[in-house]
């Protein structure tokens, strides 16, 4: 996967795993410890059943993992899963990661407008380095096309009760 000018994945995947509050965090911890040391198999038993639970952060770690094929066979539609429940939990570098997925067309279908939504809406929950990926894809879009981006970030912040940016 080509990166976008100007955003470092090393930026994303420091917030994806320094960010991380589980709900959970003893065993997050651990789950992070084991990944720090390449231990992936050791990270997939711990942020597994946390993230069955719906934790956000260990959803997006399970998606890293898929993502990069770290313990795992990288496979970027189980990674879009995973980066997806918690993108939809706002998890700003889940929503910024799954945003690049749409954008290359990487393990979901290529759609410029979820592109912009996921990373206007990772921008918008903290993650300041999405912003390539929203003008990217924004330069790529009609303005039919970013008008239904708009309408999917307000239906999200209204779902989520937070007030649009």
């Amino acid at each position: 996967m080509k990166g976008l000018p100007g955003l470092r994945l090393s930026l994303v995947l420091a917030g994806l795993i320094s960010g991380a509050v589980p709900a959970t965090a003893q065993d997050f911890r651990r789950g992070l410890s084991a990944f720090n040391r390449g231990e992936y198999g050791e990270t997939l038993q711990q942020w597994l059943p946390l993230a069955r639970l719906e934790d956000a952060d260990s959803q997006a770690g399970l998606g890293y993992l898929y993502f990069k094929g770290l313990g795992v066979p990288q496979d970027y539609a189980e990674a879009a899963i995973w980066f997806g429940r918690a993108a939809e939990h706002g998890q700003p570098e889940a929503q910024l990661l799954l945003g690049l997925l749409n954008y290359y067309g990487e393990g979901v279908m290529q759609s410029y407008v979820l592109a912009y939504k996921w990373c206007e809406l990772a921008q918008s929950n903290g993650a300041s380095y999405a912003l390539p990926c929203r003008e990217a894809a924004e330069l790529r879009m009609t303005q039919a096309e970013l008008a239904e981006s708009a309408r999917l970030v307000d239906d999200w912040f209204a779902r989520h009760q937070h007030p649009a940016p």
